[in-house]
């Protein structure tokens, strides 16, 4: 003889739909008690271009490289940089050693007379400098430093992106050379385009 089909709606299955939507608000209680990333405002943005200090370091931790080809998509599109990127070719990394001989590393130095603030951003830099194969801080535009968060987020190598920032920053801030600072105004551009993209 055989069995019985059972009827939909059996308490096995309220049972199962019940503990799926227990879950679910389980996940969703969970996920409105993260609070939100704390975020540089626009105007945070404008006061760390001009040397003070805020995180905006922020604005790629944890941010997928798929998303950053998007900001870097918009920043091309809005002509903030140029259309052609340069091309880095795959050769060997530096010897480290050239870093410290290098002068734009000894203006930072000086720069910053806090010596543990030094290392930080000099370590950051460096990374940024090996995986840009060499090339010369001081030389670095705006694509070269896109072209360098985006190997370090391809790669995930761990780096304070804050103090590579920073760093990058003070360098172009504090060179006698014009063209220099325009890559100031190009960064904070960047930035603000990358922050209004951002969620929370």
């Amino acid at each position: 003889m055989s069995e019985e089909a059972k009827p939909e709606g059996t308490e096995e299955a309220k049972v199962k739909a019940a503990a799926a939507a227990k879950a679910a608000a389980a996940a969703k209680a969970q996920a409105d008690a993260v609070p939100p990333r704390p975020l540089p405002s626009p105007e945070d943005i404008a006061e760390w271009i001009g040397g003070a200090e805020a995180n905006i370091g922020i604005l790629f931790e944890g941010l997928a490289l798929k998303r950053y080809d998007a900001f870097n998509t918009q920043i091309r599109a809005k002509e903030i940089v140029g259309q052609h990127w340069q091309v880095i070719s795959d050769v060997g990394e530096p010897d480290e050693g050239e870093f410290d001989g290098l002068p734009e590393v000894g203006r930072l130095r000086a720069l910053y007379k806090d010596q543990d603030l030094s290392r930080r951003r000099l370590a950051a830099l460096k990374v940024a400098w090996t995986e840009l194969r060499g090339m010369r801080p001081s030389h670095w535009t705006l694509p070269d430093l896109l072209a360098a968060l985006r190997r370090i987020l391809d790669k995930k190598i761990e780096v304070d992106y804050n103090d590579l920032l920073a760093a990058t920053r003070d360098l172009w801030r504090s060179s006698a050379l014009a063209a220099k600072h325009d890559q100031v105004d190009l960064l904070w551009a960047s930035l603000n385009l990358i922050r209004k993209g951002t969620k929370k």
